[in-house]
């Protein structure tokens, strides 16, 4: 993806952060939820590293976008704007730490295909999020065929990272410097 993109996309990013409502009553500012998701096989009593790192692993962190993004479809016709934030929350708290770790430039990245397959993914999730800025509710059935292509992206990363032979599961030893 061209630097341009990338920054059209983190700015679409932020602009969806800006503009979501705060549907909390306590008055605190939302943030991307970093704990596992219901079905998610990480462990739900391990909180997120001091570094907002997500507990689990590729695994898990591919399981939690699955689930969380399941549930977009039927819920973009009564809440759009609650769809959009839920897909930006899996976004940045999960299909970041995805790049961060196995994307191109990666912490984990081994062999010619497991970062490729990581941008193809992201690539997938910027066209979810664009499709969920419009005004008016998007196509159901177009939601769906992105999220399709989503998923099939994510087992092509997944099949990818084994074939890599990378850790599924990031250690400290792979954490970031200093955060």
């Amino acid at each position: 993806m061209p630097r341009s993109s990338r920054l059209a996309a983190a700015l679409l990013g932020a602009a969806f952060l800006a503009c979501a409502p705060d549907n909390g009553s306590d008055g605190t500012t939302a943030q991307p939820d970093t704990q596992p998701r219901p079905g998610s096989t990480a462990d739900a009593s391990r909180a997120p590293a001091p570094d907002g790192i997500p507990p689990g692993g590729l695994e898990d962190w591919i399981a939690d976008i699955r689930s969380g993004l399941a549930a977009l479809p039927d819920r973009i016709p009564n809440d759009l704007s609650t769809a959009r934030t839920e897909a930006l929350d899996l976004y940045v708290g999960r299909q970041e730490y995805i790049e961060i770790f196995y994307g191109e430039n990666g912490r984990l990245t081994a062999g010619e295909a497991l970062g490729p397959a990581v941008e193809h993914a992201e690539e997938k999730f910027h066209e979810l999020l664009v499709m969920l800025n419009g005004q008016e509710p998007p196509d159901a059935a177009n939601v769906r065929a992105t999220i399709a292509a989503i998923e099939a992206a994510y087992d092509r990363v997944l099949e990818e990272a084994r074939l890599a032979g990378v850790p599924l599961t990031p250690d400290a030893t792979a954490a970031p410097a200093g955060s």
